[in-house]
């Protein structure tokens, strides 16, 4: 089974770690902490796009990696930007204060209903 190339910009890696320790049977993660290294040609080689916002302010990062074409999961610990971020209707939230197995379970269906043929 040919793994799925997704794309996790976290710049704290907390979020990132979970997921490469996850679901690293069926995907291959590229982590960017630091967003100005991060090729935006290259972004259409990702089967999924998983952005980490810590705070309001990387929010506006989160516009420079955001294609309709690429699924997009949003994961924040911030429940007002969680709040802010419910009215984007073609993104999938995921609060990432859940419990760890609560997280898998959301992860596993961001996943089945974002990218699966």
């Amino acid at each position: 089974m040919n793994k799925r190339k997704g794309l996790v910009c976290d710049n704290q890696k907390y979020f990132s770690r979970f997921l490469n320790y996850e679901f690293k049977d069926d995907f291959s993660f590229d982590v960017y902490r630091d967003f100005e290294h991060l090729d935006h040609n290259d972004l259409n080689d990702y089967s999924v796009i998983i952005f980490v916002v810590y705070l309001e302010e990387e929010l506006f990062d989160l516009m420079k990696v955001y294609k309709k074409e690429i699924p997009l999961i949003v994961c924040t610990f911030n429940k007002k930007i969680l709040g802010q971020l419910q009215q984007v209707e073609d993104i999938f939230l995921v609060d990432s204060s859940k419990l760890r197995s609560q997280l898998i379970t959301d992860m596993k269906y961001c996943f089945n209903s974002l990218i699966n043929d």
